[in-house]
């Protein structure tokens, strides 16, 4: 049984191999996104957990961004969230699977992602919606 309640992105948590998957679990459930998203940009992987779970080095980048990715992919859309909080989930995700905004569109990563992350390309849809509507909401 999951302990998170929403739909979110899995489709490269199940990539990993089951002792690596662990690893991603753990961080899921226990780790902030803030905390994950420093993980991510130091590159420096945690030899304490990847020893404990017997995960070669190599395997930390996969894991972080699949955790990265189901993490992002956990929040829903919600008109409370600033223009900026809508916009820092979206490069966070697009970025975990290796589509960053500054080389593709959203609607690009959407259609990318479409076949390989079912989840994300409607995440990406909905926030992208979302935060459109911010965008037109300023202009009144």
């Amino acid at each position: 049984m999951h302990l998170i309640e929403n739909k979110y992105e899995t489709a490269a948590l199940l990539k990993l191999p089951p002792h690596a998957r662990d690893i991603a679990e753990q961080l899921l459930t226990k780790t902030p996104l803030n905390e994950l998203l420093i993980l991510w940009q130091e590159k420096e992987p945690n030899l304490n957990l990847l020893a404990h779970h017997k995960v070669p080095v190599a395997l930390w980048g996969e894991i972080i961004d699949a955790t990265l990715l189901a993490k992002t992919t956990y929040f829903l859309p919600n008109e409370k969230l600033s223009k900026e909080e809508i916009l820092y989930l979206i490069k966070a995700a697009c970025h975990s699977i290796n589509k960053p905004l500054s080389a593709y569109t959203i609607k690009d990563v959407i259609e990318l992602s479409q076949e390989e992350y079912p989840v994300l390309s409607q995440w990406l849809a909905d926030f992208a919606k979302l935060l459109k509507q911010k965008k037109e909401d300023t202009l009144y």
